[in-house]
C-alpha cells in the first residue's frame, strides 16, 4: 500500500507533464524547462534589482560619508581608493594574461585540437539559436493565438500547478 502511494506521488507529475505537452509551446511555464529557463531569468532579474540598490545605497553612504570627514579623514579615503584602483589594475591584468593564454594556446594548438573547439564553439551556437528561435516561436504563438485559447492554455497551467503541488505536497502524519 505504502510503495502503491509512493508510485502515485512520484509518477502524477510525470502525466501531467505529459498530457500537457501540445500546449507547452504557448506558454514557457507550461514545460519544465521552460518554468526552470522562467525561474531563473526572474532570480536574474531580481539580482539586477537588488545589486543596484545595494550600488546606489553604497554610493550615497560613500558621499554623506566623504561630506561629513574631516580633512585626515578623507585623507585616509583617499588612501583606500587608492588601493580600490590599485585591485582593479590587478584584476584587468589578470583578464589580459588569460587572454593571453587563450591565445596562446591557440597558437599551439594542433589541426585536430582547433577542429574540436571550433565544433564546440559551433555547437554551443547552434543551441543558443535553437533556444532564442524557440522563444521566439511561443512568443509568437502566444501573440497570435486568441483570447479563449490563451484562456484555455492559463487555466491548463493553473490545473498543471495545482496537480503539481498536490501530488508532491506530503500528507500530514498522524499523531500517534
Amino acid at each position: 500500500m505504502l510503495s502503491i502511494r509512493k508510485i502515485a506521488l512520484l509518477g502524477l507529475p510525470l502525466f501531467a507533464f505529459a498530457g500537457t505537452a501540445s500546449v507547452a509551446h504557448a506558454d514557457p511555464c507550461l514545460s519544465l524547462s521552460g518554468c526552470v529557463q522562467q525561474g531563473v531569468n526572474n532570480q536574474v532579474e531580481s539580482a539586477k534589482n537588488a545589486g543596484n540598490q545595494f550600488t546606489s545605497g553604497v554610493r550615497d553612504q560613500a558621499k554623506q560619508r566623504w561630506n561629513s570627514a574631516t580633512e585626515a579623514e578623507r585623507e585616509k579615503l583617499l588612501a583606500k581608493g587608492g588601493a580600490l584602483t590599485s585591485k582593479g589594475a590587478n584584476a584587468t591584468e589578470k583578464l589580459n594574461n588569460a587572454e593571453k593564454t587563450v591565445k596562446e594556446r591557440w597558437n599551439n594548438a594542433s589541426t585536430t585540437e582547433r577542429q574540436k573547439i571550433l565544433a564546440q564553439r559551433d555547437k554551443l551556437t547552434n543551441a543558443t539559436n535553437n533556444v532564442t528561435n524557440a522563444e521566439k516561436n511561443v512568443k509568437d504563438r502566444w501573440n497570435n493565438a486568441s483570447e479563449s485559447t490563451k484562456n484555455a492554455w492559463k487555466s491548463k497551467k493553473d490545473q498543471l500547478k495545482s496537480d503539481v503541488n498536490n501530488a508532491t505536497t506530503l500528507p500530514s502524519i498522524p499523531s500517534l
